[in-house]
């Protein structure tokens, strides 16, 4: 299925908000200040592939009190 049809989407990393023509996507991963891992990393790509082409606009934020530390150093040993 197109997340384009669905309202709100929420993964185990990633939120989406459907608002008509524009997504607002959260990464979810507070604790570790949205730090990405495979996980996160599969969640986004799924979330781009199927994404309806629609979309004017796609807003990226972290929840917390960061955007994103880049990668999890924990899972990158």
């Amino acid at each position: 299925p197109t997340l384009g049809c669905l309202q709100d989407v929420m993964m185990k990393h990633i939120e989406v908000v459907d608002r008509n023509s524009v997504k607002e996507v959260w990464l979810n991963r507070p604790e570790l200040h949205n730090a990405f891992n495979a996980e996160l990393i599969a969640e986004m790509i799924q979330l781009f592939e199927s994404l309806s082409g629609k979309e004017r606009l796609i807003i990226l934020s972290g929840k917390g009190s960061s955007f994103c530390a880049g990668a999890d150093l924990n899972w990158m040993k």
